[in-house]
């Protein structure tokens, strides 16, 4: 393609936008069924997969189909791109050899895979919220459009994280590319962020925090615990909300919260003890 690979991270002018849905560019009609339905993901980190892992109306569950769109595409400009798209068309599957594909989507994935689909096209995403190229993310790994997950990836790093876009990239599975390097930066939005300085305040949104980021938090060399009471009734909470099972929560409480918030109760005894002592020995 005109422009090269988008792979190592910057965007790219594939030059193809004026072929976007365009039908005397094109050779397939694309029929995108969405469906009123949570997306149920097409890998669980395993790359080899089976043909039937190719039907994407496999990869969203439930019904009802409750849009469908058309769109005319060029089969070698998004095999091209795709994995995903280039098995659907040349592994001797029913669409390979009809001049109408079928994909099912989640509506909540919707504008997501409209993005996937211009960027296939120009190598550029004009997004720039990070929820949005998150979205965009997941759409890329689940029709493995590699450059785009990966220039995903890039912009994400650059941008300022958020409670929302935090939480969602420690969510991200490991198989998702970059996936290390943002949990790694959502980690650390936590550990150095002023709002969870003081602990356990602004608990409605600690409770949506997924365990590396409440230990990103409980482990920050700054963090304040107003109140041991408080901070041990949280993480109990946090805990039976998040590991429904008695046996997992007890193991996490035990192993690693409880502990951990002890030792801040213990560094900030030992700190106002010093403090004591420096006055009385004015030191």
């Amino acid at each position: 393609m005109a422009g090269g690979d988008a792979s190592t991270g910057p965007e790219v002018d594939a030059g193809f936008e004026f072929a976007f849905d365009n039908e005397t560019f094109s050779n397939k009609v694309l029929r995108i069924e969405v469906v009123a339905a949570s997306r149920k993901r097409r890998r669980e980190g395993d790359e080899g997969g089976d043909e039937e892992d190719i039907d994407s109306s496999c990869t969203v569950m439930g019904t009802p189909i409750i849009q469908v769109k058309t769109i005319h595409v060029s089969s070698v400009i998004l095999a091209a791109k795709s994995s995903f798209f280039l098995k659907l068309f040349s592994n001797g599957m029913k669409e390979s050899g009809q001049t109408h594909a079928t994909v099912r989507i989640a509506d909540s994935e919707e504008t997501a895979f409209m993005e996937l689909l211009g960027f296939m096209y120009s190598g550029k995403l004009t997004p720039t919220e990070p929820t949005l190229l998150l979205d965009i993310l997941m759409a890329a790994d689940k029709f493995e459009v590699v450059s785009c997950m990966k220039l995903c990836g890039h912009r994400l790093i650059d941008l300022p994280m958020n409670l929302e876009s935090a939480v969602r990239c420690l969510d991200l599975p490991c198989c998702i590319s970059m996936a290390a390097a943002l949990q790694e930066a959502a980690q650390k939005f936590f550990a150095e962020s002023e709002r969870y300085k003081k602990f356990p305040e602004f608990q409605d949104e600690l409770m949506r925090i997924p365990f590396p980021g409440i230990m990103a938090i409980l482990t920050r060399n700054d963090l304040e615990v107003a109140s041991e009471v408080a901070a041990y009734d949280f993480v109990i909470r946090w805990a039976c909300s998040w590991y429904p099972n008695s046996e997992e929560s007890r193991r996490i409480l035990s192993s690693f919260l409880i502990p951990t918030v002890s030792v801040h109760k213990a560094n900030a005894l030992l700190s106002d003890f010093i403090q004591s002592m420096k006055s009385i020995l004015k030191l």
